[in-house]
């Protein structure tokens, strides 16, 4: 049985070469940075963001609850068991 190579390939640090058609006739996307040329917000941070916004939007539905949510006031009667009545 021949042997196969199953080593990866080494990950290269060169710009990414794209067709013509994207981003302005530019035919290079550095890391960082879309087709435009602009920089992009790390994925990080827009996780952390999406976070806030989330835990905002609980927190502000919370609020509104309490706010504008009145409980009724009612009678709860519970039958205790003599044996529990009972000291030990």
């Amino acid at each position: 049985m021949p042997s196969r190579n199953l080593a990866l390939p080494a990950v290269s640090r060169r710009p990414l070469r794209l067709p013509r058609r994207f981003g302005n006739n530019r035919s290079v996307l550095i890391p960082g940075q879309n087709f435009e040329g602009r920089h992009t917000v790390p994925t990080l941070f827009r996780f952390i963001a999406f976070l806030a916004i989330l835990g905002g939007l609980i927190f502000g539905g919370m609020v509104a609850l309490v706010t504008f949510v009145q409980p009724e006031p009612r009678e709860i009667v519970e039958i205790v068991p003599p044996a529990k009545l009972q000291p030990r």
